[in-house]
């Protein structure tokens, strides 16, 4: 789906108005948001006004405790957000036309996606492309796609777990393997499906992780309610927390190595749940800048 065309401007509002009013937005001030942008707070107020009367009608609700935006406020600063991406996609091609593709990436990703050869494989394209900066930021998957969704991310790399708005390319798999306490009745066993761990306690992630949604799922298709002791925000405090007897978990395979030094059990699992699909996702392929498109190239997921 792509995304809504940026609203066509009266010609007496410049780029400094708009980007004066989503600083009002962003500080819930006028005052505020000239300090931010060096600029008098009268000058600020004037803009305001004028951007009221050019567009005919009320942007800004303002008061004692500062400004608000009103329905049309909310619905300009969507189109300037955009308007403002594309100038900035604008000038990033430009420059990569004058001097042979260069700029830099947005990536956001999972803990998932980096459990492969992910890091590798960017490694290899900052090797092949070093005018092209890749500025990487790790969060969970529903977090990392919202990221590309808002504009804030170029690319996003995750779990499969829902994309709606979004162009998604596949990009491998994350193995995953159940971990127990060294002295659990399962440490002895070689395989595990996931079904087995439903009568122990778990430890999870947060919810907010897509990897939640498939382990309820399972535990769905089981007819088990799944019981857990904890949520954590990362693979490495749930090893901590099982070594310390708090529960069983689930977590990508490639952590073995990592904490061997636990006296925990790093259990493959068998199953339609012993792997979650790794996608790479953005919004508007034709879009992007030909950085991200290189990149893109370079993964195998674009010609």
């Amino acid at each position: 789906m792509k995304p809504a065309q940026p609203v066509s401007l009266p010609r007496d509002i410049d780029l400094v108005s708009l980007r004066l009013f989503l600083s009002a937005l962003e500080e819930g001030s006028l005052a505020r948001a000239a300090a931010r942008e060096n600029i008098v707070p009268s000058a600020v107020s004037k803009r305001m006004s004028e951007m009221e009367e050019a567009f005919g009608v009320l942007l800004l609700d303002r008061g004692v405790k500062g400004v608000q935006p009103t329905p049309a406020g909310t619905a300009l600063a969507a189109h300037v957000r955009r308007l403002l991406q594309d100038m900035e996609r604008m000038h990033r091609e430009m420059a990569g036309y004058a001097t042979g593709v260069r700029g830099r990436v947005r990536l956001a990703v999972s803990v998932a996606a980096l459990s492969g050869d992910l890091p590798e494989r960017i490694q290899s394209f900052r090797r092949a492309h070093p005018q092209i900066d890749i500025l990487l930021q790790e969060d969970t998957t529903q977090a990392a796609f919202r990221a590309v969704l808002e504009g804030q991310a170029d690319v996003a790399a995750g779990s499969d777990f829902g994309h709606d708005g979004l162009q998604v390319y596949p990009c491998g798999h994350c193995e995953l393997a159940a971990v127990v306490p060294g002295q659990h009745l399962l440490a002895e066993r070689e395989t595990l499906d996931y079904a087995q761990l439903l009568p122990f306690e778990l430890v999870e992630l947060n919810r907010d992780n897509g990897i939640s949604s498939v382990f309820e799922q399972a535990a769905q298709a089981a007819g088990v309610t799944r019981r857990i002791s904890a949520r954590v925000s990362a693979h490495e405090t749930i090893c901590t927390l099982v070594a310390r007897g708090m529960g069983v978990a689930v977590v990508p395979l490639y952590l073995k190595a990592r904490y061997a030094h636990l006296d925990i059990r790093f259990i493959r699992l068998t199953g339609p749940w012993s792997s979650t699909p790794i996608c790479i996702a953005v919004r508007d392929p034709d879009a992007l800048a030909p950085a991200a498109r290189t990149l893109l190239a370079h993964l195998g997921v674009l010609p």
